[in-house]
């Protein structure tokens, strides 16, 4: 965990510089329309892309051996089952195109679809590399998948490809990735299945996938709904804040949900109890991820038109929901990683039916409502998933209820602070242009969240301290 922490923290830093870049390019180049077209064609691929990879790639993480029979037929399975849902998307696109009226979808919903090739090529090595605590490789495979999608999105989108260049900057970036993977591997899987081996695997990890396919799947579906009822213009305004926020979500979550089921499942192999880091965690997620959210939620109105243009002003106030949807998802970063370490995977399921449920539904309701409306009606999931969750892990985790809260509770008071110092700059500052307002905002932000981080949860900052420094230490050794 040591070894892995410097890399991780800086695939969050790449990851949130990239994420933030490929979202002001497509903001610079494309319209709200190529982003909706592109955002259907990749949405249904993304859904397809959970249903085949089964889960094969947690189940791995977690299975207790990885002998080359395991691996070489997890990768021969998940091939087969790229290979089929590939002809699956090229089958359906017509039918797509003809739904959504648009002619250029059953295109890009062919070529999008490639993707699930490499994304079966990748598994393996990932899982493997994950399970090892491997980050310095899987860092430098996202750095370069990052930045070739920026690349590609930029070029592309600069001359003139529309919402070819979403597709082309996803495909570029998959292409290398698989590239960077396998030559990292010091053996390759081949291609040598086992049936009883497979249903092994697939046992646990297609509960996984079902349960990816209720929870995030559920985002991509809504995306559709709202592109079938609303719009492409529409959808490209949702996609565009979901995108924005997101890629700030991912600083934090990417990593804790690739290592977190790794060292939960390590602690539970050798039955420690991972209450305390748990907890720990959860607290040092909240303190360092809260304000970044509700500065986002802040500055929102000033900052959408002012970096990406004036042509995206109306997807500012859905920005400002998605963070705080954010905000309160939060403290339950680690609740799936510390339930599947725990075997309790099937809850895990129930609870994302839910959710599921409540989304797709406030979908409906929502069909002839306003943009903000139908983004809100997105959001009020949380209203039942977030007690159902710190439920579950209080009963099955072993962890009250009542500790949980505290971790999350106790770190607000610097978020507070740093809100009320913010409103009262924008207020100030309200008949000023909004570039000095912007300005102001952060930087006053930035400086009452870091004086009242020191001063009330600076204890919570200083273990990050310490593992950093063994790190350093560790680096030094011959």
């Amino acid at each position: 965990m040591v070894r892995a922490a410097p890399w991780a923290a800086a695939e969050a830093v790449s990851n949130a510089i990239t994420g933030f870049a490929s979202v002001l390019v497509a903001g610079w180049f494309l319209t709200p329309v190529d982003i909706g077209r592109a955002g259907i064609a990749i949405s249904i691929v993304t859904l397809l892309g959970f249903i085949s990879g089964f889960g094969i790639q947690e189940s791995l993480v977690r299975h207790r051996s990885v002998h080359t029979s395991v691996t070489d037929t997890a990768f021969t399975g998940l091939v087969g089952i790229a290979v089929g849902a590939v002809l699956v998307c090229w089958a359906v696109a017509v039918p797509v195109g003809w739904l959504y009226e648009d002619p250029q979808v059953p295109w890009l919903l062919a070529a999008t679809s490639l993707m699930l090739l490499g994304n079966a090529a990748m598994a393996i090595p990932t899982a493997i590399l994950t399970r090892k605590m491997r980050a310095n490789v899987l860092t430098r495979r996202m750095m370069l998948a990052r930045i070739s999608q920026v690349l590609g999105i930029g070029v592309l989108g600069y001359a003139g490809f529309g919402p070819w260049a979403m597709v082309g900057g996803m495909l570029l970036s998959n292409a290398l990735s698989v590239v960077a993977l396998w030559l990292s591997m010091t053996r390759r899987p081949h291609f040598r299945f086992d049936a009883r081996e497979f249903r092994s695997l697939s046992s646990f990890g297609g509960s996984i996938s079902l349960e990816m396919l209720l929870w995030q799947g559920t985002s991509r579906a809504f995306a559709l709904m709202v592109g079938y009822f609303h719009g492409p213009a529409a959808l490209g305004y949702f996609q565009f804040a979901q995108r924005l926020v997101e890629e700030a979500g991912n600083l934090i979550q990417g990593n804790i949900v690739r290592f977190g089921l790794s060292f939960f499942s390590d602690l539970e192999r050798s039955s420690r109890d991972p209450s305390r880091v748990f907890l720990a965690a959860t607290g040092l997620i909240t303190a360092i991820g809260g304000p970044m959210f509700i500065g986002l939620l802040l500055v929102a109105p000033d900052l959408v038109p002012l970096a990406f243009g004036a042509k995206w002003m109306p997807a500012a106030p859905l920005v400002q929901i998605f963070a705080a949807t954010w905000f309160f998802l939060l403290s339950r970063a680690l609740a799936g990683p510390l339930l599947r370490a725990k075997g309790h995977q099937n809850l895990l399921v129930v609870y994302a039916f839910v959710s599921c449920v409540i989304t797709l539904g406030s979908a409906l309701v929502t069909a002839q409502m306003p943009l903000v409306a139908v983004t809100l009606g997105w959001a009020c999931r949380n209203l039942v998933s977030l007690p159902w969750s710190y439920t579950l892990v209080a009963r099955y985790g072993g962890i009250p209820a009542a500790k949980q809260l505290r971790a999350v509770v106790r770190p607000l008071l610097p978020m507070l602070l740093m809100s009320v110092a913010v409103t009262a700059t924008q207020l100030l500052l309200q008949h000023s242009g909004a570039g000095l307002r912007l300005t102001a905002s952060i930087g006053v932000g930035l400086v009452i969240a870091a004086l009242s981080m020191r001063l009330f949860n600076w204890d919570l900052v200083a273990p990050l301290r310490a593992v950093m420094d063994r790190a350093r230490h560790r680096g030094k050794q011959p």
